[in-house]
C-alpha cells in the first residue's frame, strides 16, 4: 500500500484509491505483490485499479479476480517457463486458484477462509470440532479441470481450525517442525509446549510473513513517505517505489554478505536507515559515472590524457628503467570503493642498441590455467591484464578485475 490521503477531492488526483481497514496505512494505492522467500525481495507488483477496471484484466472474466491475479503475478515473477511453487494468504486462497495454478504447471499452498467454494470447509471444521491442537485431517480429490488437489485441515488450538488447499506435489503432510504454544499455568507462570503440525504448514508459516516484513521495513523503519511530504500523488507513488528499491537492495546486500558479513545479533546489524544513507552517498558521489552508463572510462582523443607518476618500475620487471617516470594512462576504471585503477602500457626497455618490449602474463588468464602475455599493467594493483585492442576483441580482463573488487565498509571505532 502506498499511503495517500486526499484533501480536496475524492481521489486526490489519482485514477483510483483503495481503503483496506486491516492495513497499517489503510488508504492509498493498493499493490498485489509476490516476493522471494529466500532473499525477501519483491518480485512483481500489480496496481489495483478498482473493481470495474480490474474485470478487464487477463484471466479475470474466465476464472475470477483472485485466481486471475495469482496467475498474472506468477507470470510477472517468472519468465523462464519452469514450474515454480507459491504460498499465498487467504485473499488468494480458493480451490479455483489452486486448480488454475496447477493447470499452468506450478505448485501452490493456499489458506482458505472466505473463498470456500468447492472446498469442504464445514466438513473439516465439524470433524475437528472436539479435537485437541495438533490434529490434522487430509482429504484428496479432483478439481473440475481434472487436476488432483489436497484439502488439509489443521487444529491450531482448541478453538481454531485452519484450512488449506494445495496441489498434489506442493509439500508433505507428515509431521514437520512443531508449533511452540505459550500459555500461563494456574500460578501465572509462562509455560510452553510443542504442538505437532504438518511439514507443509510449518514451511508455509515460516515464509508467510515475507511481504509483511518487507512492508514493515519500508513503511515503518525507512518511512520515506513520512519524511518526503508532498501534495503530488504521483510523487508519492515514486517515493514508494524508491523505498521498495532501497528495501530490496538492503535485503540483497545482507543475503550476499555485502553487509553484516560476520555473524552478528539483530541489534548489531546495519539498519536500513544507515544503509540508505550510504547508498545515497554512493549514488551522489558516483553520479557522473552512473550517468555515462558504464563504470569503465576509456581515454579518447577528445578527453585529456591522464598521467600516472611512478617512483620506480623495478617491481614490475627485472629491467630497471628509471625513477620518477610519468606515463599516460590509456584506460581507467572505478571500483566499488570509488578508487580509480589506471591501465598503462609498459614502456620499452633498451637492450643494447635495440628497444625491448616488456610483457607480463595476464593475472586472470593465469588463474584460469591460460597464458596470454600482455603489455598492459594496472598501476594501482601492480598486475598485468588483457585489454581490448586491435589484436584482442573479446578478453577484457582489466574490467573484469576491477568489477570483482568488493566494497569494503569502514570500521567504526568502539568507545
Amino acid at each position: 500500500m502506498s499511503a495517500w490521503r486526499p484533501r480536496t477531492t475524492a481521489l486526490g488526483g489519482l485514477p483510483n484509491i483503495s481503503y483496506i481497514i486491516r492495513k497499517p496505512e489503510p488508504l492509498g494505492t493498493e499493490f498485489k505483490t509476490t516476493a522471494c522467500a529466500i532473499t525477501g525481495c519483491l518480485l512483481h507488483m500489480e496496481i489495483q485499479r478498482g473493481k470495474e477496471k480490474m474485470k478487464e484484466r487477463k484471466y479475470n472474466r474466465d476464472i475470477g479476480a483472485t485466481a486471475g491475479c495469482t496467475l498474472r503475478l506468477l507470470e510477472g515473477s517468472f519468465d523462464d517457463g519452469l514450474p515454480h511453487g507459491i504460498k499465498a494468504d487467504a485473499w488468494f486462497g480458493s480451490v479455483r486458484t489452486a486448480m488454475s495454478v496447477a493447470a499452468k504447471g506450478h505448485e501452490g499452498v493456499f489458506q482458505v477462509k472466505q473463498n470456500k467454494g468447492l472446498f469442504p470447509k464445514e466438513y473439516i471444521e465439524k470433524a475437528l470440532e472436539d479435537a485437541p491442537g495438533g490434529v490434522k485431517i487430509v482429504l484428496s480429490g479432483t478439481a473440475p479441470n481434472n487436476v488432483p488437489l489436497i484439502a488439509l485441515g489443521y487444529r491450531y488450538s482448541r478453538k481454531t481450525t485452519l484450512c488449506f488447499v494445495m496441489t498434489s506435489r506442493a509439500g508433505s503432510t507428515n509431521a514437520g517442525n512443531p508449533y511452540i504454544m505459550k500459555y500461563t499455568d494456574g500460578f501465572g507462570n509462562l509455560c510452553q509446549r510443542e504442538v505437532e503440525r504438518p511439514e507443509v504448514i510449518s514451511k508455509f508459516f515460516s515464509e508467510s510473513n515475507t511481504i509483511d516484513s518487507h512492508n514493515q521495513v519500508r513503511q515503518s523503519n525507512l518511512a520515506l513517505e513520512k519524511k518526503w511530504l508532498t501534495k503530488d500523488p504521483f510523487f508519492r507513488l515514486t517515493t514508494t517505489l524508491i523505498g521498495i528499491c532501497v528495501a530490496d537492495t538492503w535485503k540483497l546486500a545482507d543475503f550476499h554478505k555485502l553487509i553484516n558479513g560476520s555473524k552478528r545479533s539483530d541489534e548489531k546489524k546495519m539498519t536500513i536507515t544507515r544503509f540508505a544513507g550510504i547508498l545515497g552517498w554512493q549514488i551522489l558521489h558516483n553520479a557522473p559515472t552512473l550517468a555515462s552508463g558504464e563504470r569503465d572510462i576509456a581515454a579518447t582523443s577528445t578527453s585529456p590524457a591522464a598521467t600516472v607518476t611512478m617512483n620506480s618500475l623495478e617491481t614490475i620487471s627485472s629491467v630497471t628503467i628509471g625513477n620518477d617516470l610519468s606515463i599516460e594512462s590509456i584506460r581507467s576504471a572505478v571500483d566499488a570503493n570509488g578508487k580509480t585503477h589506471h591501465l598503462v602500457l609498459l614502456p620499452k626497455a633498451k637492450d643494447g642498441m635495440k628497444k625491448k618490449t616488456l610483457t607480463r602474463p595476464c593475472k586472470l588468464c593465469k588463474e584460469n590455467n591460460k597464458r596470454h602475455d600482455v603489455r598492459y599493467i594496472c598501476m594501482d594493483c601492480n598486475s598485468a591484464f588483457c585489454s581490448l585492442d586491435s589484436h584482442n576483441k573479446d578478453r577484457d580482463c582489466f574490467l573484469s578485475h576491477v568489477r570483482k573488487i568488493v566494497r569494503v565498509l569502514p570500521r567504526r571505532g568502539r568507545h
